[in-house]
């Protein structure tokens, strides 16, 4: 069995505070060795200006694995942003797009606001569901 890599978003963590979907994904990573949680850097950040505290939260969960943008990747994310989509959401499909170009094509971002990432090419997983 393969490892399973799913991306997590600003509108995700900020989901932390109660969604019990979102909590019960980072409860099964904490016990399944196949599942890795990524979190974005800018992701984290985006979250923690809406609600300050979400960056050390998420520090403290050894479920959540972080992936720093380069140079390169943070222009691609900015560019994303100015096209309309939230700094959290373009971190996660530039981030999505890393993991899988660097060995999981199979990289998902985990969200709880699919709609955000329509036409952008990358695979969703909606935790409303």
């Amino acid at each position: 069995m393969g490892e399973e890599h799913l991306v997590l978003d600003s509108p995700t963590l900020l989901a932390l505070r109660g969604n019990k979907q979102v909590s019960g994904l980072i409860h099964y990573a904490h016990t399944d060795e196949f599942l890795r949680l990524w979190v974005p850097v800018l992701a984290m950040v985006d979250a923690d200006t809406d609600f300050e505290g979400i960056a050390e939260h998420v520090g403290q969960m050894e479920a959540l694995g972080t992936v720093p943008l380069d140079y390169a990747d943070a222009v691609d994310a900015l560019r994303l942003r100015h096209s309309g989509l939230r700094l959290g959401c373009a971190a996660a499909v530039v981030a999505v797009r890393s993991i899988a170009a660097g060995h999981a094509p199979g990289a998902v971002i985990a969200t709880v606001e699919p709609q955000h990432y329509d036409g952008f090419g990358v695979a969703v997983m909606d935790l409303n569901r």
